[in-house]
């Protein structure tokens, strides 16, 4: 964690998403997209956060490697015995072997990349995927009116007055990203519990 310059910011962010009720919730969108999954699936989540998605995971019978930066966020995510926590920055190379796991998910944790580090996250994610498997992400909206408040540094990537990059997606730019993989879900219907946004990107495909 020490090598990401954000990691500060997510540890406040993390003490602060502490304190919310939803924290304990699944989402929306993991309830949304889990029906795409294999029964049975051994799944790497991608910015787990405090483990809501995780844990909903195990409990629909899965088996789950879930990862983030925020050492606090893992140490207040649940104890489940089908669940593994592993501090992870996405920042560097994905540490698994080639065709690993069954799923690939993450909620909002890939949007805060370059376009080089995307292309090549979205690779790596591509390559842990075996053959079928299923990546679902959901992402930040270039809709989003956050946007004209902040710098803008490349197409679609922006940073704020705290210095945090962010990504803000479309559809078009999100399937930029994915074309390796069948698209099966690709709109902008995407919404949380955390705020009124109601057109974040969500995208599911399978490696083909």
């Amino acid at each position: 964690m020490q090598n990401n310059p954000d990691a500060q910011y997510w540890q406040k962010a993390h003490e602060k998403y502490a304190t919310r009720d939803w924290i304990v919730k699944p989402t929306i969108f993991v309830t949304q997209i889990i029906k795409y999954f294999p029964k049975n699936s051994y799944i790497l989540e991608l910015g787990c956060g405090q483990g809501q998605d995780s844990i909903y995971f195990a409990q629909n019978g899965h088996k789950v490697l879930a990862c983030d930066l925020s050492d606090y966020a893992l140490e207040k995510a649940p104890i489940n015995a089908n669940v593994k926590y592993q501090q992870l920055d996405l920042l560097e190379k994905l540490p698994f072997p080639k065709n690993t796991f069954d799923v690939v998910y993450s909620h909002l944790a890939l949007h805060y990349f370059d376009d080089n580090r995307t292309h090549e996250l979205f690779d790596e994610i591509y390559s842990v995927l075996r053959l079928g498997g299923i990546f679902a992400t959901l992402t930040n909206t270039i809709d989003d009116p956050e946007v004209i408040t902040l710098k803008k540094i490349a197409e679609g990537y922006y940073v704020t007055p705290e210095g945090l990059k962010k990504r803000f997606f479309s559809t078009d730019s999100l399937g930029k990203f994915t074309t390796k993989f069948e698209t099966i879900l690709l709109d902008n219907h995407g919404e949380t519990h955390k705020d009124e946004i109601k057109t974040l990107t969500r995208f599911v495909g399978r490696k083909i």
